[in-house]
Order: structure tokens, then C-alpha cells, then sequence
């Protein structure tokens, strides 16, 4: 009660703040580091209010706040995950990547100008992180409450079938705010191959989970299939789609490596299943953001990074930056599976979340970046 004590006082603190002094706490803190920097990525250029100008990307204050927010958003979920008796393992985020894939997609979406303004800020971060948090949380409360019931399948059936109205009354309300509508039979393709997952599943709360991920995901992906079939809605450079399989190809090296390495000299914690998808997913953005920033064959591309510690790092070691981030792995699954693995033992609910999220900060950006490329956008 002492903790949500003080998180109660500290929001009551800001707003008071806000009211009292609204050019220090909303212009020169919310403006400048937080909202500014939306406005002007979905401008394309640096924006102004109050004499307080914002730029697109991160700032070493912003990345503090967000690193602090998720902080206390990972203890909060592990509170939750044990009082609902979830566990975290590698089934869990096998069956958490249409969550995970649905950010870097939607985001990468709004980069190619799918989106007109106000509706793009929704897809651009944080918004649209927390859009994602709001449906992967609510979509896990639902396969708890599904697991529950013995009428599950006429339940998520109606769940279907309320949820496809939803999205066909956006696509058709929000037709002006998107530069290319699906027509509505795909969203009716689409729940029902959701349905045929989860009558062929488990049927638990993750098989539940993973089904409406699934329906929210392949609208996107097919706006992804559209773009890259030429029906594009905005200007475009040329693509790079070799970048796709030369990426994948690299951290899929990598990865396999560091198991036949792990399984030659018996070091079990780099080679279980969650611990390897850490290593892909990063090297999946390390490869990624060296490619798209250093540009080593002289693609022409012309990409920046939005990061400032990533940016310091590449400006100074270039071809280093995707190994020092496989060092920084390989050292965090030390830390954490060999090191702490006693303190550890205990909480291995908390462990494999603060994995699930390393795991996300990885995947995520690596793969927007990574179709911005092969979209030539």
C-alpha cells in the first residue's frame, strides 16, 4: 500500500505542476521529450510550440523515463502473472509473436504513409506500445477467463464475430484517415482462420491468446503483402529485399553457432530456447541498424539511427556495434541463468518476463528497420 502510496502522490504532484507551471512541466518536459518528438515523426521534420522545438527520436532524458516506465510495467506484470497463474516460459513467447510482430508491422506501416494525421500518432511510440500492452493484456485476460468455461469455442466464436464488426466499422469510419481500406471480406477471412486455430489448439489461455493475436496481426500483414506487391499509397525509394533474407541469414548464423557451441562444451543456459531467441533477436537489430546506418555496400541508403546510445556506439566502432550487442547478451543470460541462477531460482516467473521484454526492446525495432529497407521506405 506504501509503494501505490507514493505512485498516487508523485501523479498528483505532476498535475498539480502542470496547472501551476505549465511551460516547465507540459512545454519544456511533456512538449520537448515526449509529445514534440511524435508531432514531428509523423510531420517528417522538427516542430515548435512556446518557443520549444522537438525532434524526431530519443533523447538520453526520454530514454531514462521510458527505461524507468517499463521498469515498473515489468514488476507490475509479474505481480499480475502470479495472482492469475501465468507462467513465462518458451511456449509463452513463441505464442506472444503476433503481439510482438504486430508494433515493428503497424510502425513500419505508418512510415510508408498509410496513415493520415491524427491517426498516425496512434502508431507511432509510445502510443502505439501501449495500444499493443492494452490488447496483449486483455487478450491474456480472456484466455483466462475462456480456460474457465465449457462452452469455450461458442464463446470465442461470438468473441470473432463482435471483434470483425469492430474492425470493419473502423476500416469503413476511419476510410478517410488510411490511404489504402481492405475490403471487408478479408476481415472475415481472417476470423475465421483465428477460429480454426483455436478449435485445432489446446484450447487454454494461450491457445485463446495467440488465436486473437493472430486476427489482429494479419490485417496488417496484409497491408504489408500489398505494399511490397506495388499497390503502394505514398512516395517510395527503391527497395532492398535482399536485405530480408541476408539479415536473416546472419542472426540465424549466429544463432546456431552459439548452440553448437553450447551443446559442445555443456553450457546448458545458452542453449535453451528462450535464452537462443534473445541472441536472434538482436542480432536481428544489430545487423540491422549496421546495415541501414553504416550502409557497408553502398546501397544508397540513408537511414538514421534514433537511439543516442546506439548511434555513440556505431559513429565510434561501426562493425563492432552488432558484436558488442551479442557480448551484452551473451553477458545478461550469464548474469542471469548462471550467475544469479540461486537468487534467481525462486522468481523464475520475473527472470523469464525481464527475458520476454529484453527479447521485445530486440525484435521490435530490428524488424520495423529491417522492412523499412525491404519496403525502400
Amino acid at each position: 500500500m506504501r509503494s501505490w502510496a507514493i505512485i498516487v502522490a508523485i501523479i498528483l504532484a505532476f498535475i498539480i505542476g502542470l496547472i501551476l507551471f505549465p511551460h516547465l512541466f507540459y512545454d519544456q518536459f511533456i512538449w520537448k521529450y515526449f509529445w514534440g518528438p511524435v508531432v514531428a515523426d509523423a510531420t517528417g521534420h522538427p516542430v515548435s510550440y512556446h518557443g520549444i522545438q522537438a525532434a524526431e527520436g530519443y533523447t538520453f532524458i526520454s530514454e531514462l523515463i521510458y527505461g524507468l516506465l517499463l521498469i515498473a510495467a515489468i514488476y507490475a506484470l509479474y505481480r499480475i502473472f502470479i495472482i492469475l497463474g501465468i507462467v513465462v516460459d518458451a511456449r509463452f513467447v513463441l505464442l506472444s509473436l503476433p503481439f510482438i510482430l504486430l508494433g515493428p508491422v503497424t510502425r513500419v506501416l505508418e512510415d510508408s504513409g498509410l496513415f493520415n494525421k491524427p491517426l498516425s500518432y496512434f502508431f507511432i511510440s509510445p502510443l502505439i506500445y501501449i495500444q499493443i500492452g492494452i490488447l496483449f493484456f486483455l487478450s491474456l485476460l480472456f484466455g483466462k477467463y475462456l480456460e474457465k468455461k465449457k462452452d469455450e469455442i461458442k464463446i470465442f466464436t461470438i468473441s470473432l464475430f463482435i471483434i470483425t464488426l469492430f474492425f470493419i466499422l473502423c476500416n469503413f469510419l476511419l476510410s478517410a484517415r488510411i490511404g489504402y481500406s481492405l475490403h471487408p471480406f478479408f476481415f472475415i477471412i481472417f476470423s475465421i482462420i483465428s477460429l480454426l486455430i483455436f478449435f485445432l489448439s489446446k484450447k487454454d489461455y494461450l491457445s485463446a491468446f495467440f488465436s486473437l493475436g493472430i486476427l489482429f496481426l494479419l490485417p496488417w500483414i496484409s497491408y504489408i503483402a500489398i505494399w511490397m506487391y506495388g499497390e503502394r499509397w505514398a512516395s517510395y525509394s527503391e527497395t532492398h529485399s535482399i536485405i530480408l533474407p541476408l539479415i536473416i541469414t546472419i542472426a540465424s548464423s549466429i544463432t546456431i553457432l552459439t548452440y553448437i557451441f553450447a551443446r559442445f562444451f555443456k553450457i546448458k543456459a545458452y542453449a535453451s530456447i528462450l535464452n537462443l531467441s534473445l541472441i536472434f533477436a538482436h542480432m536481428i537489430d544489430g545487423w540491422t541498424s549496421y546495415f541501414a546506418v553504416v550502409d557497408p555496400f553502398h546501397m544508397g541508403l540513408s537511414y538514421g539511427e534514433k537511439h543516442p546510445l546506439p548511434l555513440l556506439l556505431m559513429q565510434k566502432f561501426g562493425l563492432s556495434y552488432p558484436i558488442i550487442k551479442f557480448v551484452v547478451i551473451i553477458a545478461i543470460i550469464y548474469a542471469m541463468d548462471i550467475y544469479l541462477k540461486e537468487e534467481l531460482k525462486e522468481k523464475l516467473t520475473l527472470a523469464n518476463l525481464i527475458k520476454f521484454f529484453i527479447l521485445i526492446l530486440g525484435l521490435a525495432p530490428g524488424l520495423r528497420d529491417m522492412l523499412r529497407i525491404a519496403m525502400g521506405i
